[in-house]
């Protein structure tokens, strides 16, 4: 888990009188994430979850407020922030902004056609609902990586083997990256741990923080990266079928979508590899996370190595399954 706020029960107890919810009894820290400090809250009136928003500002998190009050009038499946007495949405304290969820008892699925298929519907449902006014754009890419090396010019980060692959590579994809092609409501950042299944069903899609208007290929190049991998970082190639052939049959990609995926999978990546090289290495040094960027890097490479050596454009990119 990321960790960057400890509460101390003074704290906790202040936070908790906010709401209708009985008395806190214990919390505990939820393990996974990387971007928010995330408990497990158990009152006399149930289990919640407890979320302290680290890394949004108040005009962040009052969009992604806005964002999930439309998804719910879509009936979109995920969970939604349960309002204070003063029926406000946000806490703020002076270590950060808390939001308060129901707490779903389900699993972060290991990745198999059918959790695929799953989530290939429900990505391609998403992509189908009208963006809402004000949404940023993709948060983790190309808008955020120029500034970042600017950023780094002048410190010990401006010579590291990564900054160089990576301002390199972006070279080589940005013609591909600035093609005209569908845009609409993202979420991001859909990695199995922003996933919540009971077995084979799926009860929700987590965490909308990296919500955002952009075009829809990074979302699905970013689902492959982040759900379509063994723990061992090994990519499954029958589960990314299942994934394309679901959301094809709701949202069908377009020629140019399916001569473009390739790319956008790097595109995804690098995305994640870069906001955790920053993150761990710079914005919030820690050893034990300053290499797991690599992880992405080594997914990019599996995803070259089965597109080379076992598929071809016609019997994959272009196939309908």
């Amino acid at each position: 888990m990321a960790r960057y706020t400890t509460l101390s029960p003074k704290e906790l107890a202040r936070i908790v009188a906010q709401y209708r919810i009985g008395v806190s009894l214990k919390l505990e820290e939820i393990p996974g994430g990387f971007g928010n400090s995330n408990f497990k809250l158990t009152t006399t009136n149930g289990e919640f979850l407890l979320k302290i928003c680290d890394e949004k500002d108040s005009a962040e998190l009052n969009m992604q407020i806005s964002l999930l009050q439309h998804l719910h009038q879509h009936a979109y499946p995920t969970v939604y922030p349960i309002l204070t007495k003063d029926q406000n949405h946000l806490i703020h304290e002076t270590f950060g902004s808390v939001m308060l969820y129901p707490f779903l008892q389900g699993t972060h699925p290991q990745p198999s056609p059918n959790i695929l298929a799953h989530l290939g519907e429900a990505l391609a449902k998403l992509h189908r609902i009208p963006p809402i006014t004000g949404l940023h754009r993709f948060a983790m890419g190309i808008s955020q990586m120029r500034p970042f090396f600017q950023e780094v010019r002048e410190t010990q980060f401006a010579t590291h083997p990564f900054i160089a692959s990576l301002k390199s590579q972006l070279e080589s994809m940005e013609s591909q990256l600035n093609t005209s092609l569908p845009m609409g409501l993202l979420h991001g950042d859909l990695f199995l741990d922003n996933t919540l299944f009971d077995g084979d069903k799926m009860l929700a899609i987590l965490d909308f923080e990296e919500g955002c208007y952009d075009t829809l290929l990074i979302d699905v190049g970013m689902t492959i990266i982040g759900c379509c991998y063994t723990s061992e970082h090994r990519l499954n190639l029958k589960v990314v079928q299942r994934f394309l052939n679901a959301y094809n049959a709701i949202r069908p990609l377009t020629e140019s979508e399916w001569q473009h995926l390739d790319c956008f999978v790097h595109y995804a990546a690098l995305s994640i590899a870069f906001w955790r090289f920053r993150q761990f290495n710079i914005r919030h040094p820690d050893a034990q996370r300053a290499n797991t960027y690599q992880e992405m890097i080594t997914r990019s490479e599996q995803w070259k190595i089965a597109k080379t050596g076992k598929l071809t454009k016609t019997d994959f990119f272009y196939s309908k399954f």
